[in-house]
């Protein structure tokens, strides 16, 4: 991986972290993240979790789709969720609930973030329900600007909190930010507590509590 970049400045505006509210998940705040092809529904709290860092991902949205550009791939995606998504009729206004349903979360916010294309394709199902099965996929567009989704620091794991510039991460790569405490240390420093959080390094304490990963959500990865 190479160095990071130059750090954004403080005094720089940064936008707010986006939060979809929807009467589908009792009007409790969520939000979208994104790394490179692969969009998540994410918790922007902790919602009194003992660990703030340890459970964030509510869903991985859609498989990686590698025949779209990468302009076009930083706001579109197949939904193809990893739970389980209700039947969704986009002329039909009468529903009035659907349950942690993440099209219905998407597309019935209060705050408009994601509209369907009009485009469907057929996909195997990412549910582990289905086992697998070939299911119909909308392309959804996300509205809101890549600076309101929620942001994983690359190498300690910490999320961000709801709020303004003093809680946003910095870039430190491609679609990858670090936390102020791993910036300040130093790209060295948060590279080798990376790997030992990997378990790769021979100290790696293998006994730490883990935390969802937004970079490797098949893996999950030890806490500090």
């Amino acid at each position: 991986m190479s160095q990071p970049s130059t750090p954004t400045s403080p005094s720089s505006p940064q936008a707010e972290i986006i939060q979809l509210c929807s009467r589908h998940f009792t009007s409790i705040p969520l939000s979208l993240s994104r790394f490179q092809r692969r969009w998540f529904l994410t918790f922007p709290r902790a919602y009194g979790l003992p660990d703030p860092d340890s459970q964030r991902i509510v869903c991985a949205l859609n498989s990686p789709d590698y025949s779209a550009t990468d302009q076009h791939a930083r706001s579109h995606f197949w939904l193809n969720p990893s739970c389980r998504s209700q039947r969704y009729n986009p002329s039909d206004s009468t529903t009035k609930y659907s349950a942690v349903s993440p099209i219905h979360l998407l597309l019935d916010s209060d705050y408009p973030v994601a509209r369907l294309t009009g485009r469907i394709r057929a996909e195997p199902s990412n549910d582990p329900h289905d086992g697998g099965k070939r299911i119909a996929c909308y392309e959804v567009e996300v509205v809101t600007p890549d600076s309101g989704l929620l942001r994983q620091c690359y190498y300690c794991l910490s999320w961000e909190a709801t709020g303004k510039a003093d809680t946003r991460f910095s870039p430190s790569g491609n679609d990858i930010y670090w936390c102020c405490s791993c910036e300040a240390a130093g790209w060295v420093s948060s590279t080798i507590r990376k790997l030992r959080l990997q378990d790769i390094l021979p100290w790696s304490n293998s006994e730490e509590d883990y935390k969802d990963n937004l970079y490797s959500p098949t893996r999950s990865m030890s806490s500090a």
